[in-house]
């Protein structure tokens, strides 16, 4: 997952008050109770040393309705904010799995990226004999609120980044029986334009996953014409489409079931997505390149740039700190490793925070890797629940076998520790 929409809230001043709030209203006591949970959580951001100014700048920021209808999972907002006011306020797809508030250096902003976990770039395709409407979209993602008004999926301009309609330009789309010859070239004729329509479509098609990079094409609607576009697409675009069913472009197609199996389409995708990612870290580490396993070899990797990608076991009640100066690789297990780097100032902060804020500043990715839960399995078995696939690696990278923070004196001993 690209982190970069998160950068506003990393380049602001701290102390900073970070808020994730269940705004879900499906009734009429909707709102006394997003009420309720504002009071408790801005108790504890009291209790935590957060001023009231920027308490009161929250609560009129944080509460708001989403603006969008609250489907069956609710609806929520992390805003984060400082003593220069709100610098990031985000609308979470559904309701979280608790309120919270936290005032401290730097914006924990996990919530957030736990619901943009889902967010799926697609190029949906409805097609028939006559052409194609095509979408190029972003699904179940997080919003940014933005200051003139609306939001935006996070990662792109809006929820539909590009709309078009494509095929070729001919009148003749459908067979008539006329009788004898003619009716055998009328035929032919109408092949001819179904052909050249998929052709034109499949282009297009082509030219927009080259420039936008869905994860997937979605084809839907007439099965000859969608079979005949499958057929003509190029190298970019045929290994990633899909054919789902229940789609097209005419009037009356059930928009909403058809919306639920799309929903299901990209959450399958996202599940190969994570399952590709950790399949090349298993491989990486099993062959001591490119991979760092263990909470001090990843921050090392990050200290050196080293990392494409964090694996972070998706872990809430985490406890694990690390110690971190103003800039966003400023990151150690100690406080006396900062200052030997010239940090004058460090501060201990949550780990999950520091190490997504080393992510955002190193342009790298983060995947977040279930685990945590009593009916998750970490199959990864990530030491210290973080790991790294890295951009390259020399003779200063840590093997698999390097210490990790978990404090098992044993294994130290083992690798000569």
């Amino acid at each position: 997952m690209d982190l970069q929409w998160l950068a506003p809230a990393f380049e602001a001043e701290g102390p900073l008050a970070s808020v994730t709030l269940d705004i879900s209203r499906a009734d009429a006591s909707g709102e006394h109770e997003v009420e309720l949970r504002w009071r408790e959580v801005r108790r504890s951001l009291e209790e935590q040393g957060a001023p009231e100014d920027v308490l009161d700048v929250l609560a009129e920021r944080a509460t708001a309705p989403s603006g969008r209808a609250d489907t069956g999972s609710g609806s929520g907002r992390t805003v984060v904010a400082g003593a220069g006011g709100v610098v990031l306020d985000l609308v979470l797809p559904s309701a979280p799995a608790q309120s919270e508030g936290l005032w401290g250096a730097l914006p924990h902003l996990l919530p957030a990226v736990r619901a943009a976990s889902g967010a799926t770039r697609y190029l949906l395709v409805a097609t028939d004999r006559n052409g194609a409407d095509l979408t190029v979209a972003v699904g179940s993602g997080v919003t940014a609120a933005r200051p003139e008004g609306g939001d935006a999926v996070v990662g792109a301009s809006s929820d539909v980044e590009e709309s078009r309609s494509a095929g070729a330009d001919d009148d003749v789309v459908h067979k008539v029986p006329v009788g004898g010859l003619g009716e055998h070239t009328q035929e032919r004729r109408v092949e001819d334009t179904w052909e050249k329509d998929a052709a034109a479509v499949a282009s297009e098609v082509d030219e927009l996953v080259n420039r936008h990079k869905p994860h997937v094409v979605v084809l839907t609607g007439d099965d000859t014409a969608v079979s005949l576009v499958k057929e003509r697409l190029g190298g970019s675009a045929a290994p990633i489409a899909e054919v789902v069913q229940g789609g097209g472009r005419a009037d009356g197609i059930r928009s909403d079931a058809f919306a639920q199996t799309l929903g299901e389409v990209l959450a399958g995708v996202q599940e190969r997505l994570l399952r590709e990612t950790t399949e090349s870290f298993a491989q990486a580490r099993g062959q001591d390149a490119d991979a760092a396993d263990g909470l001090e070899a990843v921050v090392t990797m990050l200290q050196r740039g080293q990392v494409q990608d964090v694996l972070l076991r998706d872990d809430p009640s985490s406890t694990w700190t690390l110690w971190v100066g103003p800039q966003a690789l400023e990151l150690a297990s100690t406080r006396t490793e900062l200052v030997e780097m010239g940090v004058e100032e460090p501060v201990e902060v949550r780990a999950d925070a520091a190490l997504v804020r080393a992510a955002v500043g190193g342009a790298a990715g983060l995947v977040l890797v279930p685990g945590a839960g009593p009916d998750e399995t970490d199959e990864l078995e990530l030491a210290d629940g973080v790991g790294a696939l890295l951009r390259w690696s020399d003779g200063g990278t840590p093997s698999s076998g390097a210490p990790t923070m978990t404090g098992d004196s044993e294994r130290l001993r083992e690798v000569g520790a």
